[in-house]
């Protein structure tokens, strides 16, 4: 094997990067890559039930778990890569300018999303309406504006 992929395995697992990662960065075979890792003495990228903690550090009497598959996994590892991957993939929808404006005139779209009622009425709520005339403009309930008023003063 080349000298210049030994040294870049040997980074990569001194950097943590699985197995299957370095595989995939490197071309190498996964046994050649378990081989360098065995051969450094880094221990493995799963984890064992016996493990005081994850590969990423967090104790496991707290942070243990199991998947449906029967394998373990650490729940603060898990709950950081969610929030990591809702933060890459989570964009709230912004609501439409000229459908909250046709819903605080009086003339709503046939459909209107939950951020868009809730910007009209906060339109309307702006202009000083009741709640019985906000409810007849957007078609909505007026129990519906007046939980729409709480979230916003909340």
């Amino acid at each position: 094997m080349n000298t210049d992929i030994r040294l870049h395995i040997q980074a990569l697992l001194e950097a943590g990067h699985s197995d299957l990662a370095i595989h995939q960065a490197t071309g190498a075979a996964r046994t050649t890559v378990a081989r360098h890792r065995k051969h450094l003495g880094l221990p493995g990228y799963r984890t064992t039930a016996d493990s005081p903690a994850c590969r990423h550090g967090h104790p496991f009497p707290e942070h243990r778990a199991y998947d449906s598959n029967g394998w373990l996994y650490c729940r603060e590892c898990n709950r950081i890569r969610c929030r990591a991957y809702n933060a890459r993939t989570y964009q709230p929808a912004q609501p439409d300018p000229a459908a909250v404006e046709r819903a605080a005139a009086g003339d709503p779209p046939d459909r209107l999303t939950p951020r868009e009622r809730h910007a009209a009425i906060a339109q309307c709520d702006a202009w000083q309406h009741p709640a019985a005339v906000i409810a007849e403009r957007v078609r909505c309930h007026p129990r519906t504006v007046h939980r729409a008023r709480q979230a916003a003063a909340a």
